[in-house]
């Protein structure tokens, strides 16, 4: 089945967004799952090949800003190595079917030869897969790294 992607929201994560909550911008609460009346739920995302549940809530006192925040966030954080200035990057997925589901992308920014690029990882430290995309100009590099193929190589 087909499915088409469309970007939701793309930031550059800080201390904060490492250490406590990763603040979602409130002008794009309707792109995400609502909440029914409630401070919070779980929803979940892709990263890589995986499904991780995250609690997304809004504060009920003060300034409701949402958030994605809580032990599903830092396990997510965590197991990702994210650091600060990493750009996470969520998309809604739109399959063919009628149904949707939510992705994620998160990247450093690297030099690849003297071209200022972002590096994503695939979620996965047994089988990395780097892409790296430079847009520029309607210009796009598009590079995939991987474990070499020796099999049949000399030794």
């Amino acid at each position: 089945m087909a499915a088409h992607s469309k970007l939701v929201f793309s930031k550059f994560l800080s201390e904060s967004d490492i250490k406590k909550r990763l603040a979602v911008p409130s002008a794009i609460q309707r792109s995400l799952p609502p909440f029914n009346g409630g401070p919070a739920l779980i929803f979940q995302f892709l990263h890589g090949t995986r499904f991780w549940p995250i609690l997304y809530s809004i504060r009920t006192k003060g300034y409701n800003k949402p958030v994605f925040s809580g032990r599903l966030w830092r396990n997510f954080v965590i197991y990702n190595n994210l650091n600060v200035g990493d750009r996470f990057t969520l998309y809604q997925v739109q399959v063919e079917d009628g149904s949707s589901y939510y992705r994620v992308e998160v990247g450093r920014e690297i030099d690849f030869l003297g071209i200022n690029a972002m590096a994503y990882g695939s979620g996965s430290t047994a089988d990395e897969h780097v892409i790296t995309h430079h847009h520029q100009e309607e210009l796009s590099l598009e590079l995939s790294l991987g474990q070499p193929n020796v099999e049949g190589a000399d030794n």
